[in-house]
């Protein structure tokens, strides 16, 4: 399994990051047969700095010598690692929200049309037979308009990864509370490692999927933009 990994690190100077990574995630060496607990949710065989899916800087600080940059003679360097206050998290965010939204009005014209809709959970408690519980559910007019739309792989919104997840699931809950969960995931990684060593997945405590992102983003918050945040890829 390979994942990106985002670690907090205290305020530290462009030169010494690379050794703060490796004294943070040090603790976690799946390799380190001595360590306890061990849970192989929380470890890595290896892990290096990123080469794509980086940080943003803002724009004012687009050349600032405190963020740490990698390239491999081919790409263009990026920024694996910066001090919070000069990464963009506004503008991944705010690209985010306006996709998320986009995609809510998109399926609220549709269901407005075909009141009623159903989610899949609905019909697999209603039959036995897997296969009569998806046909009846993707025969529902709303969700037909998104296979459809997913056939053409030219709609903005319905694709199929939406409709293998099930629109109507993913839509409830209320605009508001989607677009939060937009713009937490736009900043979330597979896991994450906190000031104190804490090692946190959707698999901490069962938490799943969307507690896991906007407790992240609440974390990210809750620090001060001195702190350093680095993003490594992780192997195990």
């Amino acid at each position: 399994m390979k994942f990106y990994m985002t670690v907090f690190l205290a305020p530290t100077s462009q030169e010494l990051v690379v050794p703060a990574l490796t004294a943070a995630l040090a603790p976690f060496d799946y390799n380190d047969y001595l360590r306890e607990p061990f849970d192989p949710d929380e470890a890595w065989d290896r892990w290096q700095l990123p080469q794509r899916n980086t940080l943003p800087l803002r724009p004012e600080h687009i050349d600032d010598a405190r963020a740490l940059r990698v390239g491999d003679g081919v790409q263009d360097e990026v920024v694996v690692a910066a001090p919070k206050g000069i990464v963009d998290f506004d503008a991944l965010r705010q690209s985010s929200r306006g996709h998320a939204a986009g995609a809510w009005d998109a399926w609220a014209k549709v269901v407005s049309a075909y009141p009623g809709t159903l989610p899949r959970g609905h019909f697999e408690e209603l039959h036995d037979d897997p296969g009569k519980a998806q046909r009846d559910w993707i025969l529902q007019p709303a969700v037909q308009e998104v296979a459809q739309a997913a056939a053409t792989q030219e709609h903005p919104y319905f694709n199929f990864s939406l409709l293998n997840a099930d629109p109507v699931a993913v839509f409830a809950g209320g605009r508001d509370r989607f677009l939060a969960r937009a713009a937490a995931e736009a900043i979330a990684t597979h896991a994450y490692l906190t000031l104190d060593g804490r090692w946190l997945t959707q698999y901490t405590d069962d938490r799943g999927w969307d507690t896991h992102i906007l407790e992240m983003a609440d974390y990210l918050d809750s620090l001060p933009d001195e702190g350093v945040i680095a993003r490594v890829w992780c192997h195990i």
